[in-house]
């Protein structure tokens, strides 16, 4: 679940490079996603297709490299990144973990949402299509040691990310359909810092 969440928060942010038509396609489309707010569904299937988990929840973007995942259903967890350090939240653990943020996508994939485009051009091949007024594209990781075997980004016919699709090398699917999305929130850097409340165990990996 950790890794999934890792994954999901990988995928905005505000620079361009020219390098393939799907690359500069899937830039300009990932940098409408500064200052969002969107509502998340969350599905996870094994490998046979067995329902395995829902998670509902709020995600909150603005770049660069600062995010706010915050799963509510069926159990309460809080990812939260300032652009240097993140945070990971388990309220019902009384637990928290916070690490500097490793801004190298294979290593914190939660970046593509968030971190530097000229990576996704380095680490990933993508490909596109164009469905009706959908825009499609599948990231393929060129490393091995990375968490997923490929992503998919599906985006409506206003540009905004409304699906995404992960899958791991042991068949693993993930479905990830974003709703009430919101743009233009305008959100103080504060909303991506994380006060530790008291009485609560601090792990940090520095």
């Amino acid at each position: 679940m950790k890794i999934v969440l890792v994954i999901i928060l990988s995928l905005i942010t505000h620079q361009t490079l020219s390098n393939s038509p799907e690359y500069d396609n899937l830039t300009k489309k990932l940098s409408l996603l500064n200052d969002v707010q969107a509502d998340f569904v969350q599905h996870t299937f094994d490998g046979k297709g067995t329902l395995l988990q829902t998670q509902k929840g709020v995600l909150n973007l603005k770049q660069p490299n600062k995010f706010r995942w915050e799963s509510q259903q069926p159990y309460e967890q809080l990812l939260i990144s300032n652009g240097d350090t993140l945070w990971q939240f388990d309220e019902d653990l009384e637990q928290v973990t916070l690490q500097k943020l490793n801004k190298k996508l294979s290593a914190t994939p939660a970046l593509l949402l968030s971190g530097d485009t000229n990576q996704i051009a380095i680490e990933y091949d993508i490909y596109s299509e164009t469905l009706q007024d959908e825009t499609h594209f599948v990231l393929i990781p060129k490393q091995s040691d990375v968490l997923f075997d490929r992503l998919r980004l599906e985006f409506d016919g206003k540009h905004l990310l409304h699906r995404m699709v992960i899958k791991d090398e042991v068949g693993q699917k993930t479905i990830i359909r974003f709703l009430n999305i919101q743009t233009e929130q305008n959100y103080p850097n504060s909303k991506f810092e994380f006060i530790i409340p008291s009485g609560i165990d601090v792990i940090r990996n520095q």
